[in-house]
């Protein structure tokens, strides 16, 4: 199917750019052909764990390795520790916020007339996720309080609730997303409540599972569904939700289970390629968020029930990528590429990771977000209020050695150069980690083909004075129509923020295509020279331009760490006369000096000052698309841009200095 899509895309392309162009003799067309071809056979390729243990080895090591609950995510020793600090009153401060929390939230969570059992609903995906993933939420807080406490409260609460969805007509396998997530949640309260659970209630759990996840998942990889092979968050999430049920159990199931997990070991690392070598995630912030979360949920319950992870932790980039929440988190918000929104990134899973490999900042930056106090009647689960499971989780995880304390993680870097086997590039530099006033600058070079990105080659965001003075607009419309076909000329590139204009980087002849930059275009950084906190990079950004009349494009980054001033300098050629924009989207209110070289910036009381030299002065643009009859119509309130428009002309030269 991805290869039919790509076939279309390039004779929609190539009609597009040679009717809108007039440049019938402009060769660099012909590139998409080949480019195609590249793009065809990455998306077939499958880099699955060829060493990977096979169904025979994991039927041995699953009769060998029969352990007790609880062992879903965290073993009994860490549950141990918890009982032994609520009962003495002696947790570390941070601790006893989480399950101060947790415990907080179990309790509001016994009002069945505030929180009632929830209604199997779909939603305009057809889906029950939300409901999946919230009672997930429901079970990780009311299980984490009934182990803590012992109270049967929690116990029979817990207990409404997973009777309550094994009565769903099904677990909504056409969205399989929400079927491993509601098996995440059985197996999880299956395991965490074991000792309570009658016998009638434990075969009622696991018949369920068995009937609406772990057989229609068998038959998923039977059939070739494409999940199955995918190499997205959708294969961490389906394979490791489905998996931890597997091995949960395993004892019931021992032939279903081994050989789905067999599956779950060869496939999941498919799903590295999206984070090998440097642990970036292709796909920004938020859907690292959700992969990530999978795998490590999947890799630390294997360990507590195998004793091991069969290497899977050790192929590489799973390491590195706990590195990357902290390095892409600016110090007002996340660099948002792509569909990301640029709230902050705290997770559990970077307690695991700072535990598991002795990285104190990973759980600094957890603690940084705080706790906060549950409020009673807060809503069911979100994108952004899944707190009541992460406070648990993070109870469970957290290394107790961990301070918080700025000396334990003074040697981290603080420029970093990451890279990603599937194309997708990044340099991110800081004064300091964990500082709300810090100054900060990420630039994005890499491959605009890749799932849920922008045509924003050459795009960054810069913070100082804690404030972001260049942003990223994050994700549009889901249900836009084509939103997610991507290819050359495709319907997602419609949209404005998924175009070059409306990230912060450059438009050359908009008129000459329908998209604005090649949507097949690779760029990587290049003289990557970082320091302590600052640095510079340059990029060619010549192949996402190669349809608009370019014959070079070159951006470089200056950024010192010690001033926060950021310096970006292109430099332009172009085959005929043409009109070039630069783009810079802000919140700040822009005055702009009489001569047009200088403009200042104001947000909240605070300035910053940008400065031009070379070509051009500055203007000011709202948001608003240069191909109105192609674009669909967006609305980006408070945001405009700061500009500077040539015509007409075939060599350029702008330089930007921004500066508190």
């Amino acid at each position: 199917m991805q290869i039919l899509k790509i076939i279309l895309s390039a004779l929609l392309s190539l009609i597009s750019v040679f009717t809108t162009s007039g440049l019938g003799r402009y060769t660099p067309h012909l590139a998409v052909i080949p480019d195609l071809l590249r793009v065809g056979a990455e998306a077939l390729r499958l880099n699955v764990w060829d060493d990977a243990p096979d169904k025979k080895e994991i039927a041995a090591a699953l009769e060998k390795t029969l352990v007790p609950h609880p062992f879903v995510l965290a073993g009994a020793e860490r549950f141990d520790l918890l009982r032994a600090e609520h009962t003495s009153g002696e947790a570390p401060e941070y601790a006893s916020e989480l399950l101060r929390y947790v415990l907080a939230n179990a309790d509001a969570l016994l009002d069945t007339d505030v929180f009632p059992p929830l209604a199997y609903e779909l939603d305009e995906e057809d889906s029950i996720l939300p409901i999946s993933r919230e009672t997930f939420n429901r079970i990780a807080v009311l299980g984490l309080a009934r182990q803590v406490t012992g109270e049967e409260k929690y116990f029979l609460r817990a207990w409404k609730e997973l009777e309550n969805v094994c009565g769903y007509p099904d677990w909504c396998t056409g969205h399989f997303l929400a079927t491993a997530e509601m098996a995440l949640a059985v197996a999880t309260g299956y395991d965490w409540l074991y000792d309570g659970l009658s016998e009638a209630q434990r075969d009622l759990l696991a018949e369920t599972t068995l009937q609406y996840a772990i057989r229609p998942a068998i038959s998923a990889v039977n059939s070739g569904k494409w999940f199955t092979t995918t190499k997205n968050n959708w294969n961490s999430i389906c394979y490791s939700g489905v998996g931890i049920a597997c091995m949960t159990f395993a004892d019931r199931y021992p032939a279903e289970a081994a050989k789905y997990l067999a599956r779950c070991f060869k496939y999941m690392p498919a799903a590295y390629e999206n984070f090998t070598p440097d642990g970036v995630y292709i796909e920004g912030p938020g859907y690292c968020e959700s992969g990530m979360n999978a795998i490590v949920y999947f890799i630390a319950t294997a360990r507590e029930r195998f004793g091991t992870d069969f290497g899977m932790s050790e192929l590489p980039g799973f390491r590195e990528l706990g590195m990357f929440p902290v390095y892409i988190s600016g110090s007002v918000g996340e660099f948002n590429f792509g569909d990301n929104r640029d709230r902050a990134f705290y997770s559990p899973a970077l307690d695991w990771y700072a535990a598991n490999y002795s990285e104190p900042l990973l759980a600094a930056h957890q603690m940084s977000g705080g706790v906060g106090t549950y409020a009673a009647g807060s809503p069911v689960y979100t994108e952004s209020n899944g707190d009541g499971r992460e406070r648990a989780l993070s109870a469970l995880w957290y290394d107790r050695s961990f301070t918080g304390d700025p000396s334990q993680f003074a040697s981290q870097p603080k420029s970093v150069y990451l890279r990603s086997d599937c194309g997708q590039e990044l340099v991110l530099m800081r004064s300091a980690y964990l500082d709300k006033n810090a100054f900060f600058a990420g630039m994005k070079a890499g491959d605009n083909f890749i799932n849920h990105g922008d045509l924003d080659i050459g795009t960054f965001v810069y913070d100082a004075l804690g404030e972001r003075w260049a942003l990223e607009l994050g994700p549009g419309p889901y249900d836009a129509p084509g939103y997610f076909f991507n290819p050359p000329a495709g319907g997602r590139w419609r949209n404005y923020c998924k175009r070059a204009e409306g990230q912060n980087t450059l438009v050359i002849n908009p008129d000459m295509t329908l998209d604005d930059q090649y949507a097949l275009a690779r760029c990587v950084f290049s003289d990557v020279e970082l320091g302590d906190g600052g640095g510079t990079c340059a990029i060619d950004m010549t192949d996402a331009y190669r349809m608009n009349g370019v014959i070079s494009a070159a951006r470089s980054f200056a950024f010192d760490a010690d001033t926060g001033a950021l310096t970006v300098s292109d430099e332009i050629k172009c085959l005929i006369k043409s009109d070039i924009f630069w783009f810079m989207h802000t919140r700040a209110g822009i005055e702009i000096s009489e001569d047009g070289k200088t403009a200042v910036l104001t947000q909240n009381g605070k300035r910053i000052t940008a400065s031009l030299s070379g070509d051009g002065v500055f203007t000011v643009r709202e948001c608003g698309t240069l191909k109105p009859d192609y674009v669909y119509e967006e609305t980006h309130d408070g945001v405009r841009r700061l500009t500077v428009e040539l015509d007409g002309v075939r060599e350029a030269n702008v330089t930007v200095r921004l500066a508190p």
